[in-house]
């Protein structure tokens, strides 16, 4: 696609929404880090009620949509999971024990030149540390992408959909090549991240690691677009199934 000739007063407004966008996600990092789920989708999340509506979070299994489900998964969820560790731990307070780490590096934003959207691709290499009844600590690896779709509202960029791509969630001290290649990740699996991420409102494979990128997902980079539509978004209306078509036959068994 051609690239639109902006003025200059326009690129300077456009590397400032950049910079917006950018730091958006940085304040995301660091409410993570605290725990500060609720915090987030408070500050941070769309308003609007129709983006409130289409709002989404997804992962390699599905996406919650709507911010009422994302607020049930995210925030009630996981808190009802927390006292049920605090409980079994005997901890005096919630987290008691735990870390959360999910950095991002590698930020691609691609500002629509309309200039009411946005989209971004960082990569993460995370891990979480949750503290266990015996007094040790389970730590997993969690590495993967991060792709999200901004939207303008008044003079504030919100988060309107976001997905997080896992490639890789191990246990710290563990033999990586130990892991079953065709790992369980139905919502019957035992794998930790799966059973977290529960039961979406629209439940899609949407990445098998089982094959590296071969689906690539979400994919990458954000191209140059002009105003946003529900074909590029990372919500479940852009979600497509892979193009290797001759894997379905066999080894990618997962995709309709």
């Amino acid at each position: 696609m051609e690239q639109k000739k902006f003025t200059d007063d326009e690129q300077i407004r456009r590397i400032w929404d950049i910079e917006e966008v950018k730091n958006l996600m940085g304040r995301r990092v660091f409410l993570q880090t605290a725990d500060a789920r609720a915090e987030e989708l408070d500050t941070m999340w769309v308003k609007e009620p129709e983006h409130q509506k289409t709002a989404s979070y997804g992962s390699n299994w599905g996406y919650y949509v709507g911010m009422d489900a994302i607020r049930g998964y995210y925030v009630d969820a996981h808190n009802a999971a927390l006292e049920e560790q605090k409980k079994a731990n005997g901890a005096s307070e919630l987290n008691l024990g735990n870390m959360y780490a999910h950095p991002l590096t590698t930020g691609l934003v691609e500002l629509a030149e309309d200039g009411e959207t946005a989209k971004g691709l960082w990569y993460s290499i995370g891990n979480e540390a949750m503290a266990e009844a015996d007094g040790s600590a389970h730590v997993q690896w969690m590495l993967g992408k991060v792709a999200v779709d901004f939207v303008r509202e008044g003079n504030e960029w919100k988060i309107w959909h976001i997905v997080i791509s896992t490639d890789v969630d191990c246990q710290a001290g563990h033999d990586y090549g130990e892991y079953p290649v065709y790992e369980d990740w139905s919502a019957n699996s035992t794998n930790r991240v799966r059973k977290e991420f529960g039961t979406p409102t629209i439940e899609e494979l949407t990445h098998d690691v089982t094959f590296n990128w071969w689906d690539d997902y979400p994919a990458m980079p954000p191209k140059n677009y002009k105003t946003f539509t529900d074909d590029i978004s990372y919500g479940p209306e852009g979600w497509k199934p892979p193009e290797v078509i001759g894997m379905r036959a066999g080894e990618g068994r997962n995709y309709k």
